[in-house]
């Protein structure tokens, strides 16, 4: 893996800025991450970012219609696009060198000179609502929707990034208007530009584009400082498959924490790919499960292993007590060092090959480092490559035990018994 030497500045009016010049490409890849997301978000106004980041595309003071928008980096031959999460929106492209100025120019266009018009709202709010429909049709998708409030309960971090119907259709331009002044500021925000950057002067294009832009504090969302309890959420609908959501959470897997990473790789043991016990275990021997795995989320204050998967409805009970074996095989037994190595291998490939890949390096060096974490990519190969067979056995007894487990399910099921079984409630 080539040496990365990422430069950090933090420009007078806030905003963070982040160069990784990789010589031999011939495109730039620019990325504005900003602190917003559902968790900076209320119970009327649940919704509002992702709706946001819809209504910047129909029209910035530069580029009046959503035609001139996608015109503008596409014109180019480059390529766009955004997302909104739980803690941060994004707005990135890539570019090819000779439109270096454009790439930069775009995302703080959308984010800082969107002009948010009523007839834009009217038209996108049914974009939006379709949107919410379509994610509530797909088990697989609106399962996860079930998830938040019951693994985060009562707290922002729970709350849905698309937000609900009722609110979509009440939403104004006002909301919109007072949550990017809110949120929308070089002080909550982090810009990278990765690629060929040579004598290309990144910071005076950045520092031209925002010279309007005052300088705000840092709002962060508040933290939620628990553990998962037991809980179920069971939504019975009409389905050929069982969906469900099976997790935990614990706040030493915070985002950069050193227990994080013994997490991380107990999760790639338990469910990571194709090789991990869930995998092996639940579908290809037991056969019980089309889709089965497990997954490592991080945030600022906390973290969570998920497992999920779609099965046979006549064959939920025993997939949840084939899980149930899995769960009390890490907490009984130490894992194996051939397991264990395998594991470790899958993950630092994953990360080596990510400093590969431009936007895989925009969100480790930039939606990473905005939200509190400051590990290299070097330092998170060191920190898996230490994780050791008693840690993990350790961290299974604490963690993957019935009091902290919470369950949601889509499925045919007009009682909740076999669930409360399950859980023990």
């Amino acid at each position: 893996m080539n040496k990365l030497t990422p430069q950090f500045e933090t420009l007078p009016n806030g905003l963070t800025l982040v160069l990784i010049n990789l010589p031999g490409f011939h495109s730039l890849t620019n990325f504005l991450v900003i602190r917003s997301g559902s968790r900076y978000e209320n119970e009327k106004n649940n919704g509002v970012a992702h709706f946001l980041e819809h209504m910047v595309f129909k029209g910035t003071v530069k580029y009046p219609d959503k035609l001139d928008i996608a015109q503008s980096i596409e014109g180019v031959g480059g390529y766009f696009n955004a997302w909104t999460s739980n803690d941060h929106t994004a707005y990135w492209n890539t570019v090819p060198l000779a439109a270096w100025q454009r790439g930069i120019e775009v995302p703080f266009e959308l984010a800082f000179n969107a002009l948010l018009r009523e007839e834009d709202l009217e038209q996108e709010r049914g974009v939006v609502i379709e949107e919410i429909r379509r994610m509530q049709d797909d088990p697989s998708s609106y399962v996860d929707e079930l998830l938040g409030p019951i693994l985060f309960p009562g707290h922002q971090l729970g709350q849905s990034v698309i937000g609900s119907e009722e609110n979509i259709r009440n939403m104004t331009i006002k909301q919109f208007r007072d949550y990017r002044e809110t949120y929308y500021h070089p002080g909550q925000a982090l810009f990278i530009c990765i690629g060929n950057i040579g004598n290309r002067d990144i910071k005076a294009e950045v520092v031209k584009l925002t010279a309007q832009l005052k300088p705000k504090a840092v709002t962060k969302p508040q933290f939620f400082t628990g553990v998962s309890k037991k809980d179920l959420k069971l939504i019975n609908k009409k389905t050929d498959q069982t969906h469900f959501m099976l997790a935990l959470s614990d706040p030493e897997w915070a985002s950069g924490q050193k227990v994080a990473y013994v997490g991380v790789v107990m999760n790639a043991i338990l469910g990571r790919g194709m090789s991990s016990r869930l995998f092996l275990n639940i579908r290809e021997k037991k056969g019980l499960a089309y889709s089965i795995h497990s997954s490592f989320q991080d945030f600022e204050e906390t973290g969570a292993i998920v497992i999920d998967g779609g099965v046979n409805t006549e064959k939920i009970e025993q997939t949840l007590e084939a899980i149930d074996e899995e769960l009390a095989a890490l907490r009984t037994n130490l894992v194996g060092k051939q397991e264990l190595d395998k594991a470790k291998s899958l993950i630092i490939g994953s990360f080596e090959m990510s400093a590969d890949r431009p936007i895989d390096l925009a969100r480790w060096y930039g939606t990473g480092r905005l939200l509190g974490d400051s590990t290299t990519i070097d330092e998170a190969v060191k920190a898996v490559r230490a994780v050791t067979v008693e840690q993990i056995q350790a961290l299974a007894k604490r963690t993957l035990v019935k009091e902290r487990q919470v369950l949601a399910v889509i499925g045919p099921y007009e009682s909740d018994k076999i669930f409360r079984k399950f859980l023990k409630v």
